[in-house]
């Protein structure tokens, strides 16, 4: 399983989607006079996708840090069976500029790897970490581990300025414990960033959507043949703060609009209860992750 990346053309849907609704930043602080929102409200539906889209990146986030436990049937690393398949994206191969860069190591506890491939337009790179304890005693490998911690930073980076492009960044750091026993405990944070811009005839549009993540205490049962990559999560809460953005330029004249929204995901048996708030007005509706086997 691999991370699920916001897909251009939804940011680009999205964000022509908003110059519907007319909003701006907020103080969304629980308090006694908050309302319920209107389901169709443009901007909660954008950021109900977002949310969704994050919950499913948070299940595939987690298999791919257990997935560092384990070999292949060949004994293949996980990390470099990734590397392939992060070869043959988005476009096969066939507009790469010159071999991907790929370092690894092994430094004071951590595994580190690095990797980078240039195309015709733009650049991915990221760095990853990875780090095997066991009572608080490193590991070089991974056999006999209680505890895991697994940093990546990751960037798309288009070379385009005035052309209709996208841009995206992030940065999560996870802590996993309790791998010597039948129930994980996951917790850290995840930052993500989409920049936006579209060139028109007569205007422009840059958008901004970030994403300030906290995971704490999200516990996963062990899954199908006794291996954690398989689990679900079944308890634990997941808060996010979004930000959202966009200046509309005409004539030469920008125009901003910013919103703000609070979102708690609080998770049952692979199940998570989401509460957004944004300009004092909640919403609340049920979101299945995973399935428990």
């Amino acid at each position: 399983m691999r991370p699920k990346f916001v897909n251009p053309g939804l940011v680009i849907a999205a964000m022509l989607m908003m110059l519907c609704w007319a909003g701006c930043s907020s103080d969304s602080s629980l308090s006694t006079s908050i309302a319920p929102g209107v389901e169709t409200d443009p901007g909660f539906l954008i950021v109900q996708d977002q949310v969704n889209s994050y919950l499913d990146t948070v299940n595939v986030v987690y298999s791919m840090a257990l997935d560092k436990i384990y070999l292949d049937e060949e004994g293949q690393d996980p990390q470099d069976l990734e590397i392939v398949d992060i070869n043959a994206d988005p476009d096969g191969g066939i507009n790469k500029i010159g071999i991907p860069v790929y370092l690894e190591g092994y430094s004071s506890g951590w595994h580190w790897t690095e990797f980078a491939q240039y195309y015709t337009n733009y650049s991915y790179t990221f760095t990853d970490s990875v780090k095997f304890m066991d009572d608080e005693l490193y590991l070089h490998l991974s056999d006999g581990l209680d505890y895991l911690r697994y940093i990546r930073h990751w960037e798309f980076e288009n070379d385009a300025t005035t052309a209709t492009h996208t841009d995206l960044s992030g940065y999560f750091d996870f802590e996993l414990r309790g791998l010597d026993t039948d129930t994980a405990s996951i917790s850290g944070f995840d930052n993500f960033l989409v920049e936006w811009h579209y060139a028109g005839v007569d205007s422009t549009i840059d958008a901004v959507f970030g994403v300030e993540a906290t995971l704490a205490n999200v516990e996963v049962v062990r899954g199908v043949d006794d291996l954690w990559a398989d689990g679900c999560p079944c308890s634990g809460t997941i808060g996010l703060d979004m930000n959202v953005s966009y200046t509309v330029t005409a004539n030469a004249f920008p125009v901003m609009t910013a919103r703000s929204w609070e979102i708690t995901a609080t998770i049952s048996n692979g199940v998570a209860t989401v509460t957004a708030i944004s300009n004092m007005q909640y919403w609340t509706y049920e979101y299945t992750m995973c399935t428990a086997e």
